[in-house]
């Protein structure tokens, strides 16, 4: 995933299957590299968001543990300041959220507010800290519709009642691993959500993250979600014009903010 021409490649290839910007919702602590970003973008004419944070508990650094909130969020609003930051995630807990965890969320929405950064968040399979995610960050002050509570998808339910919840409380949900195999148990919540008007609040993305998922190594590549996922809803019954809405206008709304802090 660090073969700056491998990567360039796979950034034209996706760019060539209708893919018009990518959020990279890692940190430093997930291994994100704002340079090689810069270099991708630059080089292979793909827009990528950069975003800014901490990921889950299995991922911190040691010393988060001894950290004030204070210090997190100053570390945060470091990072933002240290390279043009888009979004704010992902966010993470895994299963039930810890106590770092919760420190880091109620950080992180100090960082929202001090910047208007969206924040994409993680939740842990399948979504049981997704509500409480929502909590936090609304007892903080964030408004919701600046918010996705992430990989939804993975909580199968065909009453879909968490992602419904979700949703009218005003934030959007994501169907993050889509473009594949578990394609089949998300088209149908997908379709009750849609079918119910709740389409402008869904986010779909593929979460690849691999080198095994690239297309240089047989994988579905980057814009699998568009090329796969989208037809496979659009069979299902999905008009043109909705999914429109969710591969077009909806990341197009989440991500737009007036920022208050200076750019790099």
């Amino acid at each position: 995933m660090l073969d700056e021409g491998l990567m360039i490649e796979e950034m034209s290839r996706a760019k060539s299957d209708g893919i018009g910007c990518i959020v990279d919702a890692g940190h430093p602590d997930m291994g994100r590299d704002a340079a090689f970003l810069r270099r991708l973008s630059q080089k292979s004419g793909m827009p990528i968001v950069c975003s800014a944070g901490f990921y889950a508990q299995p991922f911190y650094p040691k010393e988060l543990s001894a950290w004030s909130e204070e210090k997190v969020f100053d570390e945060v609003m470091k990072q933002v300041r240290a390279a043009p930051t888009g979004a704010l995630g992902e966010i993470g807990s895994w299963d039930y959220i810890t106590k770092d965890e919760r420190k880091v969320f109620r950080a992180v929405a100090r960082a929202h507010k001090a910047t208007n950064l969206p924040i994409i968040t993680h939740t842990g399979i399948p979504g049981k800290s997704a509500l409480e995610q929502l909590d936090i960050f609304e007892d903080e002050g964030v408004e919701p519709a600046k918010v996705v509570i992430g990989h939804l998808g993975d909580l199968i339910d065909p009453n879909t009642e968490i992602q419904r919840a979700v949703i009218r409380r005003g934030a959007f949900i994501g169907f993050d691993r889509q473009g594949g195999a578990g394609d089949a148990g998300v088209v149908p919540m997908a379709m009750s959500l849609i079918n119910a008007g709740y389409a402008a609040n869904l986010l779909f993305s593929s979460d690849l993250s691999s080198a095994r998922d690239v297309k240089a190594y047989n994988g579905g590549g980057y814009a699998k979600t568009l090329t796969v996922f989208v037809p496979r809803l659009k069979a299902a019954g999905a008009s043109d014009e909705v999914l429109h809405q969710i591969m077009y206008d909806n990341p197009r709304r989440f991500l737009a903010f007036v920022p208050k802090i200076a750019r790099t």
